[in-house]
């Protein structure tokens, strides 16, 4: 679990989501997070580009990325100082894809459950920070 030595600050995630309506649901999410801030690639080499210096506090890598997979991906962003040791989850709808030995820490599967996802996110970045849970209802009707 990553937490910030610095309460109040706002971290950022990296989310590489090629699909506009996926990257709009995660950034919704995100909304009930406000120390959360969302940064959202449409390619790896945007990611790279975003990722330099960025040092976020999660990495979210879809696997069918428009110019390579998420897995080809994930060693070059661990390559930029300050993506070394954020956990780094594949999103992806590809049921088969093997997370053991990938460099990943887990497999969300596509169409996410928004709750599920909303609690991985709140573990994997220690995020307390959270809106009302009637704002998480309305988001995951």
């Amino acid at each position: 679990m990553v937490r910030d030595s610095h309460p109040g600050a706002v971290r950022s995630v990296l989310y590489v989501e090629d699909q506009p309506v996926n990257a709009m649901l995660m950034a919704a999410l995100f909304d009930l997070r406000p120390g959360l801030k969302l940064m959202v690639a449409t390619t790896g080499e945007q990611a790279l580009h975003i990722a330099a210096g960025l040092e976020p506090v999660l990495l979210l890598l879809d696997m069918g990325l428009p110019d390579c997979h998420g897995s080809e991906l994930l060693p070059l962003l661990r390559q930029l100082p300050g993506c070394e040791g954020a956990p780094a989850v594949a999103v992806t709808a590809e049921q088969d894809f093997l997370v053991q030995g990938s460099g990943f820490i887990e497999l969300w599967t596509k169409p996410l459950d928004l709750r599920d996802v909303l609690g991985r996110i709140d573990a994997l970045t220690g995020s307390s920070d959270q809106l009302p849970a009637a704002a998480m209802t309305l988001c995951t009707r």
